[in-house]
C-alpha cells in the first residue's frame, strides 16, 4: 500500500524542478521578443541610413522589413539578424551595419545584401 503524503511530496518536488528548470527559457524568450520590437526612436547623435539615397537607396534599404516588395526577402529576415549587423555596438534597437558604411540601422529593418548570421 502507497502513502498518498510520500507520492504527493514527490511529485510536487518533480514539477518544482521541471518548472525551475524551464524558467530561464521563458525569461530568454522574453528579451529576446523585446529585442525584436522595432524601435521608436533614433540615438541621438549618430548617422542613420535614409532609404533614399545613397547606399540605402543603392541596396533598396527599408526601415520595416515587412514592408520590403524586393523578391530576395523572405519573411523573418531582418537586419537583427544579419551577418553584417554589429549588434555589440547597438543601442536603442539600431546598431552600424558594416554594408552601410557603418551608419546605424533599425533592427528590424532589411536591404538587398542581407545574409543570415552562421
Amino acid at each position: 500500500m502507497e502513502d498518498t503524503k510520500d507520492l504527493s511530496r514527490r511529485s510536487f518536488f518533480k514539477f518544482a524542478l521541471a518548472g525551475a528548470a524551464v524558467v530561464p527559457f521563458i525569461l530568454k524568450a522574453s528579451k529576446s521578443f523585446a529585442a525584436d520590437a522595432c524601435p521608436k526612436t533614433a540615438p541621438a547623435g549618430k548617422a542613420l541610413v535614409s532609404s533614399t539615397e545613397g547606399m540605402g537607396k543603392t541596396l533598396q534599404y527599408v526601415t520595416d522589413s515587412s514592408t520590403s516588395k524586393h523578391p530576395k526577402h523572405k519573411a523573418g529576415n531582418a537586419c537583427g539578424n544579419c551577418k553584417f549587423f554589429n549588434a555589440g555596438k547597438a543601442e536603442g534597437g539600431y546598431a552600424p551595419c558594416t554594408m552601410m558604411g557603418m551608419k546605424y540601422v533599425t533592427n528590424c529593418g532589411w536591404c538587398s545584401s542581407y545574409s543570415a548570421k552562421a
